[in-house]
């Protein structure tokens, strides 16, 4: 079968391997659609290291093959498998932090996502990791459970009062997904922070009422003056770029907040770090997701509340995934999905 493996920093191969066989309690999914995240791009790039160097998560398919006793599932079922799954049990689970456990990175699809076929370890199974997909719900559309699940709970860890104003910086994936949660949520105004046209159109399209170019306009000052000098209540960062989370520290009312969802490059270095204190504000990160939230984005997916279907720009076979890469780091490209 064909997958796709990172061979070290920046090389990428579509190699021909043994289709993996189940152990007791896996699964083996044929893969039918992979979202390319901006954290596989990062790997490759070979600037995040905080999880093993495994390409492809945010992967669908149909159930080929069913484990000795992994129960609930049948050949031919349509699955979202979520590759890291905590323990529930440890005291970073029970302290609220799941995606800090230690179990939580130790298990992934095998080889990945961007293979024909992968292996969906028992851990996964048996602690709730893989969810049904509704008849009604397409692949392409089943591929965003896990990003959705990771803007959920950001939200949840940042909180998000009704009407409250909010800038979003960085108008990816993340970010669009970001601002139609928000607006589900009840927030109030919704600005949003982006470089490229092509995505402010997005944005503007899914429900910002403002979407500003910081190439053309002094976001600060912008958001300043739709909020009546205050500043935003909160600012999320969508965004990998250090001048980013500047620029959302300094777009923040005294007493705001603002959440972290990009990962900056190792090493980045920040300014405006005296605001924090002088100016109370509040700097809460979140990374990933748990069951929690996938069972919700699966929800919210399925009931119409948020629009994927319009965020993807690009569909790459497996067997052009350079070309993947190459649409993802392109302007005018919001999500791009592989399938086999």
């Amino acid at each position: 079968m064909r997958t796709v493996l990172l061979e070290g920093r920046g090389k990428v191969f579509i190699r021909d391997v043994s289709t993996p066989s189940p152990e007791p309690g896996d699964l083996l999914v044929e893969m039918r659609a992979c979202g390319l995240c901006g954290s596989d791009l990062e790997k490759i790039q070979g600037v995040y290291t905080a999880a093993p160097p495994i390409l492809g998560h945010e992967a669908v398919g149909v159930i080929a093959e069913v484990g000795q006793g992994a129960e609930g599932f049948e050949v031919g079922d349509r699955v979202f498998p979520h590759h890291h799954v905590p323990c529930y049990e440890c005291v970073y689970c029970r302290r609220g932090s799941q995606t800090m456990c230690p179990e939580y990175r130790r298990w992934h699809l095998d080889p990945g996502g961007f293979s024909e076929c992968f292996r969906v370890p028992r851990w996964n199974v048996s602690h709730g990791g893989v969810l049904i997909l509704p008849e009604t719900m397409s692949f392409q559309e089943g591929s965003f459970i896990e990003p959705l699940a990771c803007c959920i709970r950001a939200l949840d860890r940042l909180g998000v009062p009704e009407g409250s104003d909010v800038l979003i910086v960085g108008a990816g994936p993340m970010g669009l997904l970001l601002l139609q949660l928000l607006g589900h949520w009840g927030a109030g105004q919704v600005m949003v922070s982006e470089v490229s046209p092509y995505r402010l159109e997005a944005a503007t399209r899914l429900g910002a009422q403002a979407a500003v170019n910081p190439l053309e306009v002094d976001v600060t000052q912008e958001v300043r003056r739709l909020t009546d000098r205050r500043g935003a209540d909160l600012a999320i960062v969508a965004s990998g770029s250090p001048k980013a989370l500047s620029q959302a520290i300094h777009s923040v009312r005294r007493g705001g907040k603002v959440g972290l969802v990009g990962i900056p490059d190792e090493g980045s270095s920040l300014s405006g770090v005296s605001d924090l204190v002088t100016r109370e504000i509040s700097l809460i990160s979140s990374n990933a997701a748990t069951e929690m939230e996938t069972r919700r984005a699966l929800e919210l997916i399925s009931e119409g509340v948020v629009d994927v279907q319009s965020m993807v720009t690009h569909r790459v076979h497996l067997k052009e995934f350079p070309k993947a890469i190459e649409l993802a780091r392109k302007a005018e490209s919001i999500k791009v999905v592989v399938v086999p």
